[in-house]
């Protein structure tokens, strides 16, 4: 079955009528982007399309289910996402995410299975998710490479105020060629309800990227002149996203 082909089961089966205690979430972000290789240096600027779902019972199994879109300025999708977790009960459960990032042409397709482990303590929620990982990265030159590998997925969120969330989200992807190396992606965030009701939220986020690959000698050092990444994220230096959401 194709990425894509995966990406959509995956999606319908979030749709299946499961929903008596589902809560559903519409987002809609612009994202500005900061792109480097050894030779260039440019901005990229795209919107972002998300629809998350919680507490989908669905093969006995409390699901939270993201889908996600990027669109560049022509109106093209460039990026494609169906992140699932799946849990047996409270604390532990199963991740399942897809990414298609070849729409137009190259880009990466990753597939990732793994366990999930989530939890809070008061105003602290944290969520460990390690995952094996397949990757195809295509390139406009026909010459494909595939690898597997290892992620790690961490995510803390701690509810300063009554209206503010702060978050930091940590993704460590480890592949076994050193063509692709290792990619750290940071991401720091912070959640403002706009209403009353907390139906209205309105999220600021920064994230960066460190990398140790055959592009950087082999040496740990953060995305910048001079330093482009040979990954799913080529050459992405920092990105910058203003999100608006909605509950449904």
């Amino acid at each position: 079955m194709s990425t894509l082909a995966s990406v959509l089961a995956v999606g319908v089966l979030s749709a299946t009528p499961c929903f008596a205690d589902s809560v559903w979430v519409g987002t809609l972000g612009f994202e500005h982007a900061k792109t480097v290789t050894a030779k260039s240096k440019k901005e990229v600027q795209q919107l972002e399309t998300i629809l998350h779902g919680a507490n989908i019972d669905l093969l006995g199994l409390k699901f939270e289910n993201t889908t996600a879109a990027k669109w560049n300025r022509e109106g093209q999708i460039t990026v494609a996402r169906n992140w699932a977790y799946g849990y047996w009960d409270d604390n532990f459960g199963l991740s399942l995410d897809l990414i298609k990032g070849d729409w137009r042409g190259s880009g990466a397709n990753i597939g990732a299975l793994g366990l999930a482990y989530k939890d809070c303590w008061g105003d602290l929620c944290l969520r460990v998710n390690p995952t094996l990982a397949h990757i195809q990265v295509k390139k406009t030159s026909a010459v494909n490479t595939t690898d597997t590998g290892a992620q790690l997925n961490l995510k803390m969120n701690y509810q300063v105020l009554d209206s503010i969330n702060l978050g930091f989200h940590p993704q460590y992807a480890y592949w076994r060629s050193e063509a692709l190396g290792s990619t750290l992606k940071l991401d720091f965030n912070a959640t403002m309800d706009l209403t009353e009701d907390k139906r209205h939220k309105l999220t600021l986020m920064h994230e960066a990227f460190v990398v140790n690959n055959r592009a950087t000698d082999m040496k740990t050092r953060f995305v910048g002149e001079g330093t482009p990444l040979s990954g799913y994220v080529p050459g992405t230096e920092a990105t910058y996203k203003l999100r608006y959401s909605y509950i449904f």
